[in-house]
């Protein structure tokens, strides 16, 4: 009788672990430069995602420490006798004038932005050399940056400080009307995340620039029942503002009624 020569898989099938075992052993017998070319693939995957975060982590490091450049540049005091390395007399920089400071934290501030243009903190850059833009006279300089920022989804409470920045700047520029739009916009945002007693004043004095003093009043009480009703810290500075507007208010000469003329002339 011949003899039947059995498989280790077929001498060992009561053991489903060894027979799992071996259908491995077997496996990477006959498969191994797959494998192999799949290992070394997975690696170099890992790898290159490994680097690209360290390398973004770099970049995020770069951009926090030349913003925070920019922010303590905006923010530095003004000395005569300053030095022309702003840090020559301490931690703290100084400078000379506020055309220096503010040029100074406006280059940071454009470096961050141009540098890291898909970063969030770009969008804080953008804002922050608006309002540099502002301090140094350039209007439209400051209305595009502003304008860059106002709608970005990146940091919505950014995008609503542009907005009232922009607003701000429109109204010394001699455009209530396009202030006015911007304010109201963002009183009628439930989603506008600004003190909404801040921005009801400041629409109550674009009324008040544009003559609409019946408005402006009634605004400015709005804006001073918020503040009251959320204890804001504003609440006093817009009551203040209260009291000279309605003051002025009742200063001001009436306006003379219309001529009325006869129904039938005589001739």
């Amino acid at each position: 009788m011949g003899t039947t020569k059995l498989t280790r898989k077929e001498i060992l099938s009561e053991d489903p672990v060894q027979v799992a075992l071996i259908e491995i052993v077997e496996f990477f017998k006959t498969q191994w430069r797959n494998v192999a070319f799949g290992v070394a693939a997975a690696l170099l995957i890992s790898a290159g995602i490994y680097v690209g975060l360290q390398y973004m982590e770099s970049r995020d490091v770069q951009a926090q420490q030349e913003f925070t450049k920019g922010l303590d540049f905006f923010h530095a005091s003004i000395d005569p006798a300053a030095q022309d390395d702003p840090y020559a007399k301490g931690p703290n920089p100084s400078f000379r004038t506020d055309t220096a400071k503010y040029q100074a934290a406006s280059k940071s501030f454009s470096a961050v932005s141009s540098r890291y243009a898909f970063s969030k903190i770009a969008v804080l850059a953008r804002y922050y050399q608006g309002l540099c833009q502002v301090q140094l006279g350039d209007k439209d300089g400051a209305i595009k940056s502003f304008e860059s920022v106002r709608n970005n989804t990146k940091d919505r409470t950014v995008g609503y400080l542009a907005r009232k920045a922009l607003a701000d700047l429109l109204l010394k520029s001699g455009n209530p009307k396009g202030a006015q739009e911007l304010l109201e916009s963002m009183v009628g945002d439930p989603q506008c995340e600004l003190p909404k007693e801040d921005v009801t004043m400041r629409l109550a004095q674009v009324y008040a620039a544009e003559g609409k003093r019946d408005q402006a009043l009634k605004t400015l009480r709005e804006a001073r029942d918020q503040a009251q009703a959320n204890k804001s810290m504003l609440a006093g500075q817009i009551s203040q503002e209260l009291t000279k507007f309605e003051s002025s208010a009742a200063s001001a000469p009436a306006k003379p009624d219309p001529v009325q003329m006869p129904a039938n002339p005589p001739r």
